[in-house]
């Protein structure tokens, strides 16, 4: 598996501006990962719309943007289903500074949180007590309001979090894995 990079991100937040869609890169990947975690099955066209509407005058940049879901989609799968834990958030680099870096974090786990929100399956599920505690952090740290300085604690803090953001995405993804998935993983 392949880190996420800098790249995918611009390569991402280029299409959905081409496209006409009015979403930020981490959230679109949140909101992305969050349906397929509630839905694997979910195919291409159903996550476009999961985006939101694009602005009309955009059918160019929406035929790019299909192939780019399709990668995205089939990276997201793979990534929860790693034997090594490989999931990642797409989110800014170190490179970044660490006020954009937490506004994004709260963006992805804002767009997770709307993704396994909009799903039917999701409906009368009942979870776990750590999925539970899991949810209830993520709607914290997806209401991310502050501007942290640049300093060693804080950098150390937004590390930890977004390591928190990684592992609570996969432990959600196997509770709420069907138990028959109806089409497989895509491993390859």
């Amino acid at each position: 598996m392949n880190p996420v990079t800098r790249t995918d991100l611009d390569r991402l937040e280029q299409a959905l501006r081409n496209a006409g869609i009015a979403c930020s890169g981490p959230a679109a990947h949140g909101l992305l990962t969050g349906s397929l975690v509630a839905d694997s099955s979910l195919g291409g066209a159903q996550l476009e719309r999961v985006l939101g509407e694009p602005e009309p005058g955009h059918g160019e940049g929406l035929r790019t943007l299909h192939p780019l879901l399709e990668s995205l989609r089939l990276e997201v799968l793979r990534a929860l289903n790693d034997i090594d834990l490989g999931f990642e958030p797409l989110l800014p680099d170190d490179r970044t500074d660490i006020e954009a870096r937490a506004r994004a974090l709260g963006a992805w786990v804002d767009g997770f949180l709307g993704g396994l929100g909009q799903s039917h399956r999701t409906v009368g599920l009942r979870p776990s007590p750590e999925a539970t505690e899991i949810l209830r952090d993520f709607a914290e740290i997806a209401r991310v309001e502050e501007d942290p300085s640049a300093d060693e604690a804080n950098e150390q803090a937004l590390a930890e979090l977004s390591e928190y953001v990684r592992v609570g995405v996969m432990l959600l993804a196997d509770e709420l894995a069907p138990r028959t998935p109806r089409s497989p993983i895509p491993l390859q």
